[in-house]
């Protein structure tokens, strides 16, 4: 990699690099094209198969097959190698082949390690057969391969967040789960999906490296951006369990690489108060070459972010038929009626909540925590809903809802003095009437909608803390 580099010859060019530099170049560089490959090409692969979908071709046929055909070549041959590996007693972990969406598999560390391996060997290989001082031209491709790389990576986690698909949306199912019941990555995504502005945040420091690092005139601040925002996905993926540690990690290293360039500017700058000196990252001398490159390049970026809003703003499939209907929400029971008689809540039979999620998903949790699941469609025209016991093959029975509200003790919304902390106020919550039959039995639940604490709204004005 470069150390300095030129924009007029007054500034002096380093024209070989130490030993240790030379070894080091060659290593990331192959381990960077074994590790990586295709880089940056697959976001390009994947861009025009999104571009196709959208303009209504089939990306499976000629002349667009070989992209598809390509990326399924490039995990079938790491399958092969890593599986290989497993039978000679390489892998450091048993080799597994399934589709899991983690990213720490054996399969993951074997392909690791297999990179680590060959990059290394074929390191002391060049290093044995190559008289070559220096490599700036390749430095300067080999960076501008890993910034768009890290770039791209960067902005499909940004553009996921911003359109709603990494996270998802905060279920009532999760709302009810207990705290010490739930995995260290739960936790993760509770605590991302909790606060909508702050996942959106994170979504926009993403974004905003990846528009950086794009050009090679901020690829500096734009690497710096990447490097903060990295950091903090490492520190959760691997403080939490979230299973996309050596991914998150690869990019936080190219985050770090990308400074190399820069290394003696920065040192200049930050340790020794001097004045540093320009670096120049262009990969082409020629004024038509540059232009050439610049107009690629842009296309290329704007079709992403293209392909990049259109896949975000398209129906999600998993929602079809699953909107939220009026009667979404959890439901405290007030009061439950079998055949007429109240159930005493000491009695098994007693449900403490019933919840209503997105069609056609609705479950009673008991006072022992065991939960019954339902297939519930509500139609809000006729305010009845079709229910049954989820996977039961009977036909569903109907339910007749009637909405109010009602007056019921709660939080105040903004406490003000210590002396009202811990005292509930009046306020007013929906309401809920369900008849119907269940198990062959007549069934009627008086409900009161449940807030969450979890769900307050941001309040500039706290005269006192939340506890903790």
């Amino acid at each position: 990699m470069e150390t300095a580099a030129t924009v007029d010859a007054s500034i002096p060019v380093r024209e070989s690099w130490p030993l240790w530099q030379r070894c080091l170049f060659r290593f990331v560089l192959l381990y960077y094209a074994i590790y990586a490959f295709p880089g940056p090409l697959g976001s390009l692969a994947r861009t025009i198969q999104g571009g196709l979908v959208h303009v209504g071709l089939d990306p499976s046929l000629e002349p667009w097959s070989w992209i598809g055909i390509s990326l399924q070549w490039i995990g079938e041959a790491w399958q092969s190698i890593t599986s290989k590996m497993a039978e000679l007693g390489c892998s450091p972990y048993e080799v597994i082949h399934q589709r899991t969406g983690s990213g720490d598999t054996g399969h993951a560390f074997a392909k690791f390690l297999f990179a680590l391996s060959v990059a290394s060997l074929g390191m002391l290989l060049w290093c044995g057969v190559s008289s070559a001082r220096a490599y700036p031209r390749l430095g300067r491709w080999l960076h501008l391969c890993v910034r768009f790389d890290l770039a791209f990576a960067l902005l499909g986690y940004g553009s996921a967040k911003f359109y709603g698909g990494q996270f998802g949306e905060l279920t009532l199912a999760r709302l009810t789960q207990e705290i010490g019941d739930t995995w260290p990555m739960t936790m993760v995504g509770t605590f991302l999906q909790a606060s909508k502005p702050y996942e959106l945040f994170g979504g926009a420091c993403e974004v905003l490296s990846a528009l950086l690092l794009f050009h090679r005139r901020t690829a500096l601040l734009g690497a710096c951006f990447a490097i903060a925002t990295m950091t903090n996905v490492c520190a959760l993926n691997w403080l939490y369990g979230v299973p996309v540690k050596l991914y998150s990690s690869h990019l936080l290293l190219y985050g770090i690489g990308l400074l190399a360039p820069f290394a003696p500017q920065l040192c200049a700058v930050f340790l020794r108060n001097r004045p540093s000196q320009p670096v120049d990252l262009r990969v082409a001398r020629g004024a038509l070459a540059r232009y050439a490159l610049l107009l690629i390049g842009g296309a290329w970026v704007g079709s992403a972010l293209l392909v990049t809003h259109l896949q975000g703003i398209e129906p999600k499939p998993w929602l079809a038929d699953r909107e939220r209907t009026e009667l979404y929400g959890l439901w405290t029971i007030e009061s439950m009626k079998i055949d007429g008689e109240e159930v005493p809540l000491t009695s098994a039979e007693r449900w403490r909540d019933f919840a209503i999620e997105r069609n056609p998903t609705a479950w009673a949790r008991e006072l022992s925590g065991e939960r019954h699941f339902f297939e519930l469609r509500y139609d809000a025209t006729t305010r009845i809903a079709q229910v049954k016991s989820r996977g039961s093959s009977e036909s569903p029975a109907p339910w007749i809802a009637e909405l109010g509200t009602k007056i019921v003790k709660g939080d105040p919304p903004l406490l003000l003095r210590n002396e009202e902390r811990g005292k509930p106020v009046d306020v007013e919550r929906r309401s809920l009437l369900l008849r119907g039959s269940w198990n062959g039995r007549a069934l009627e639940l008086e409900l009161v909608e449940k807030r969450f604490r979890l769900q307050t709204e941001f309040r500039l004005r706290q005269e006192l803390p939340d506890f903790w």
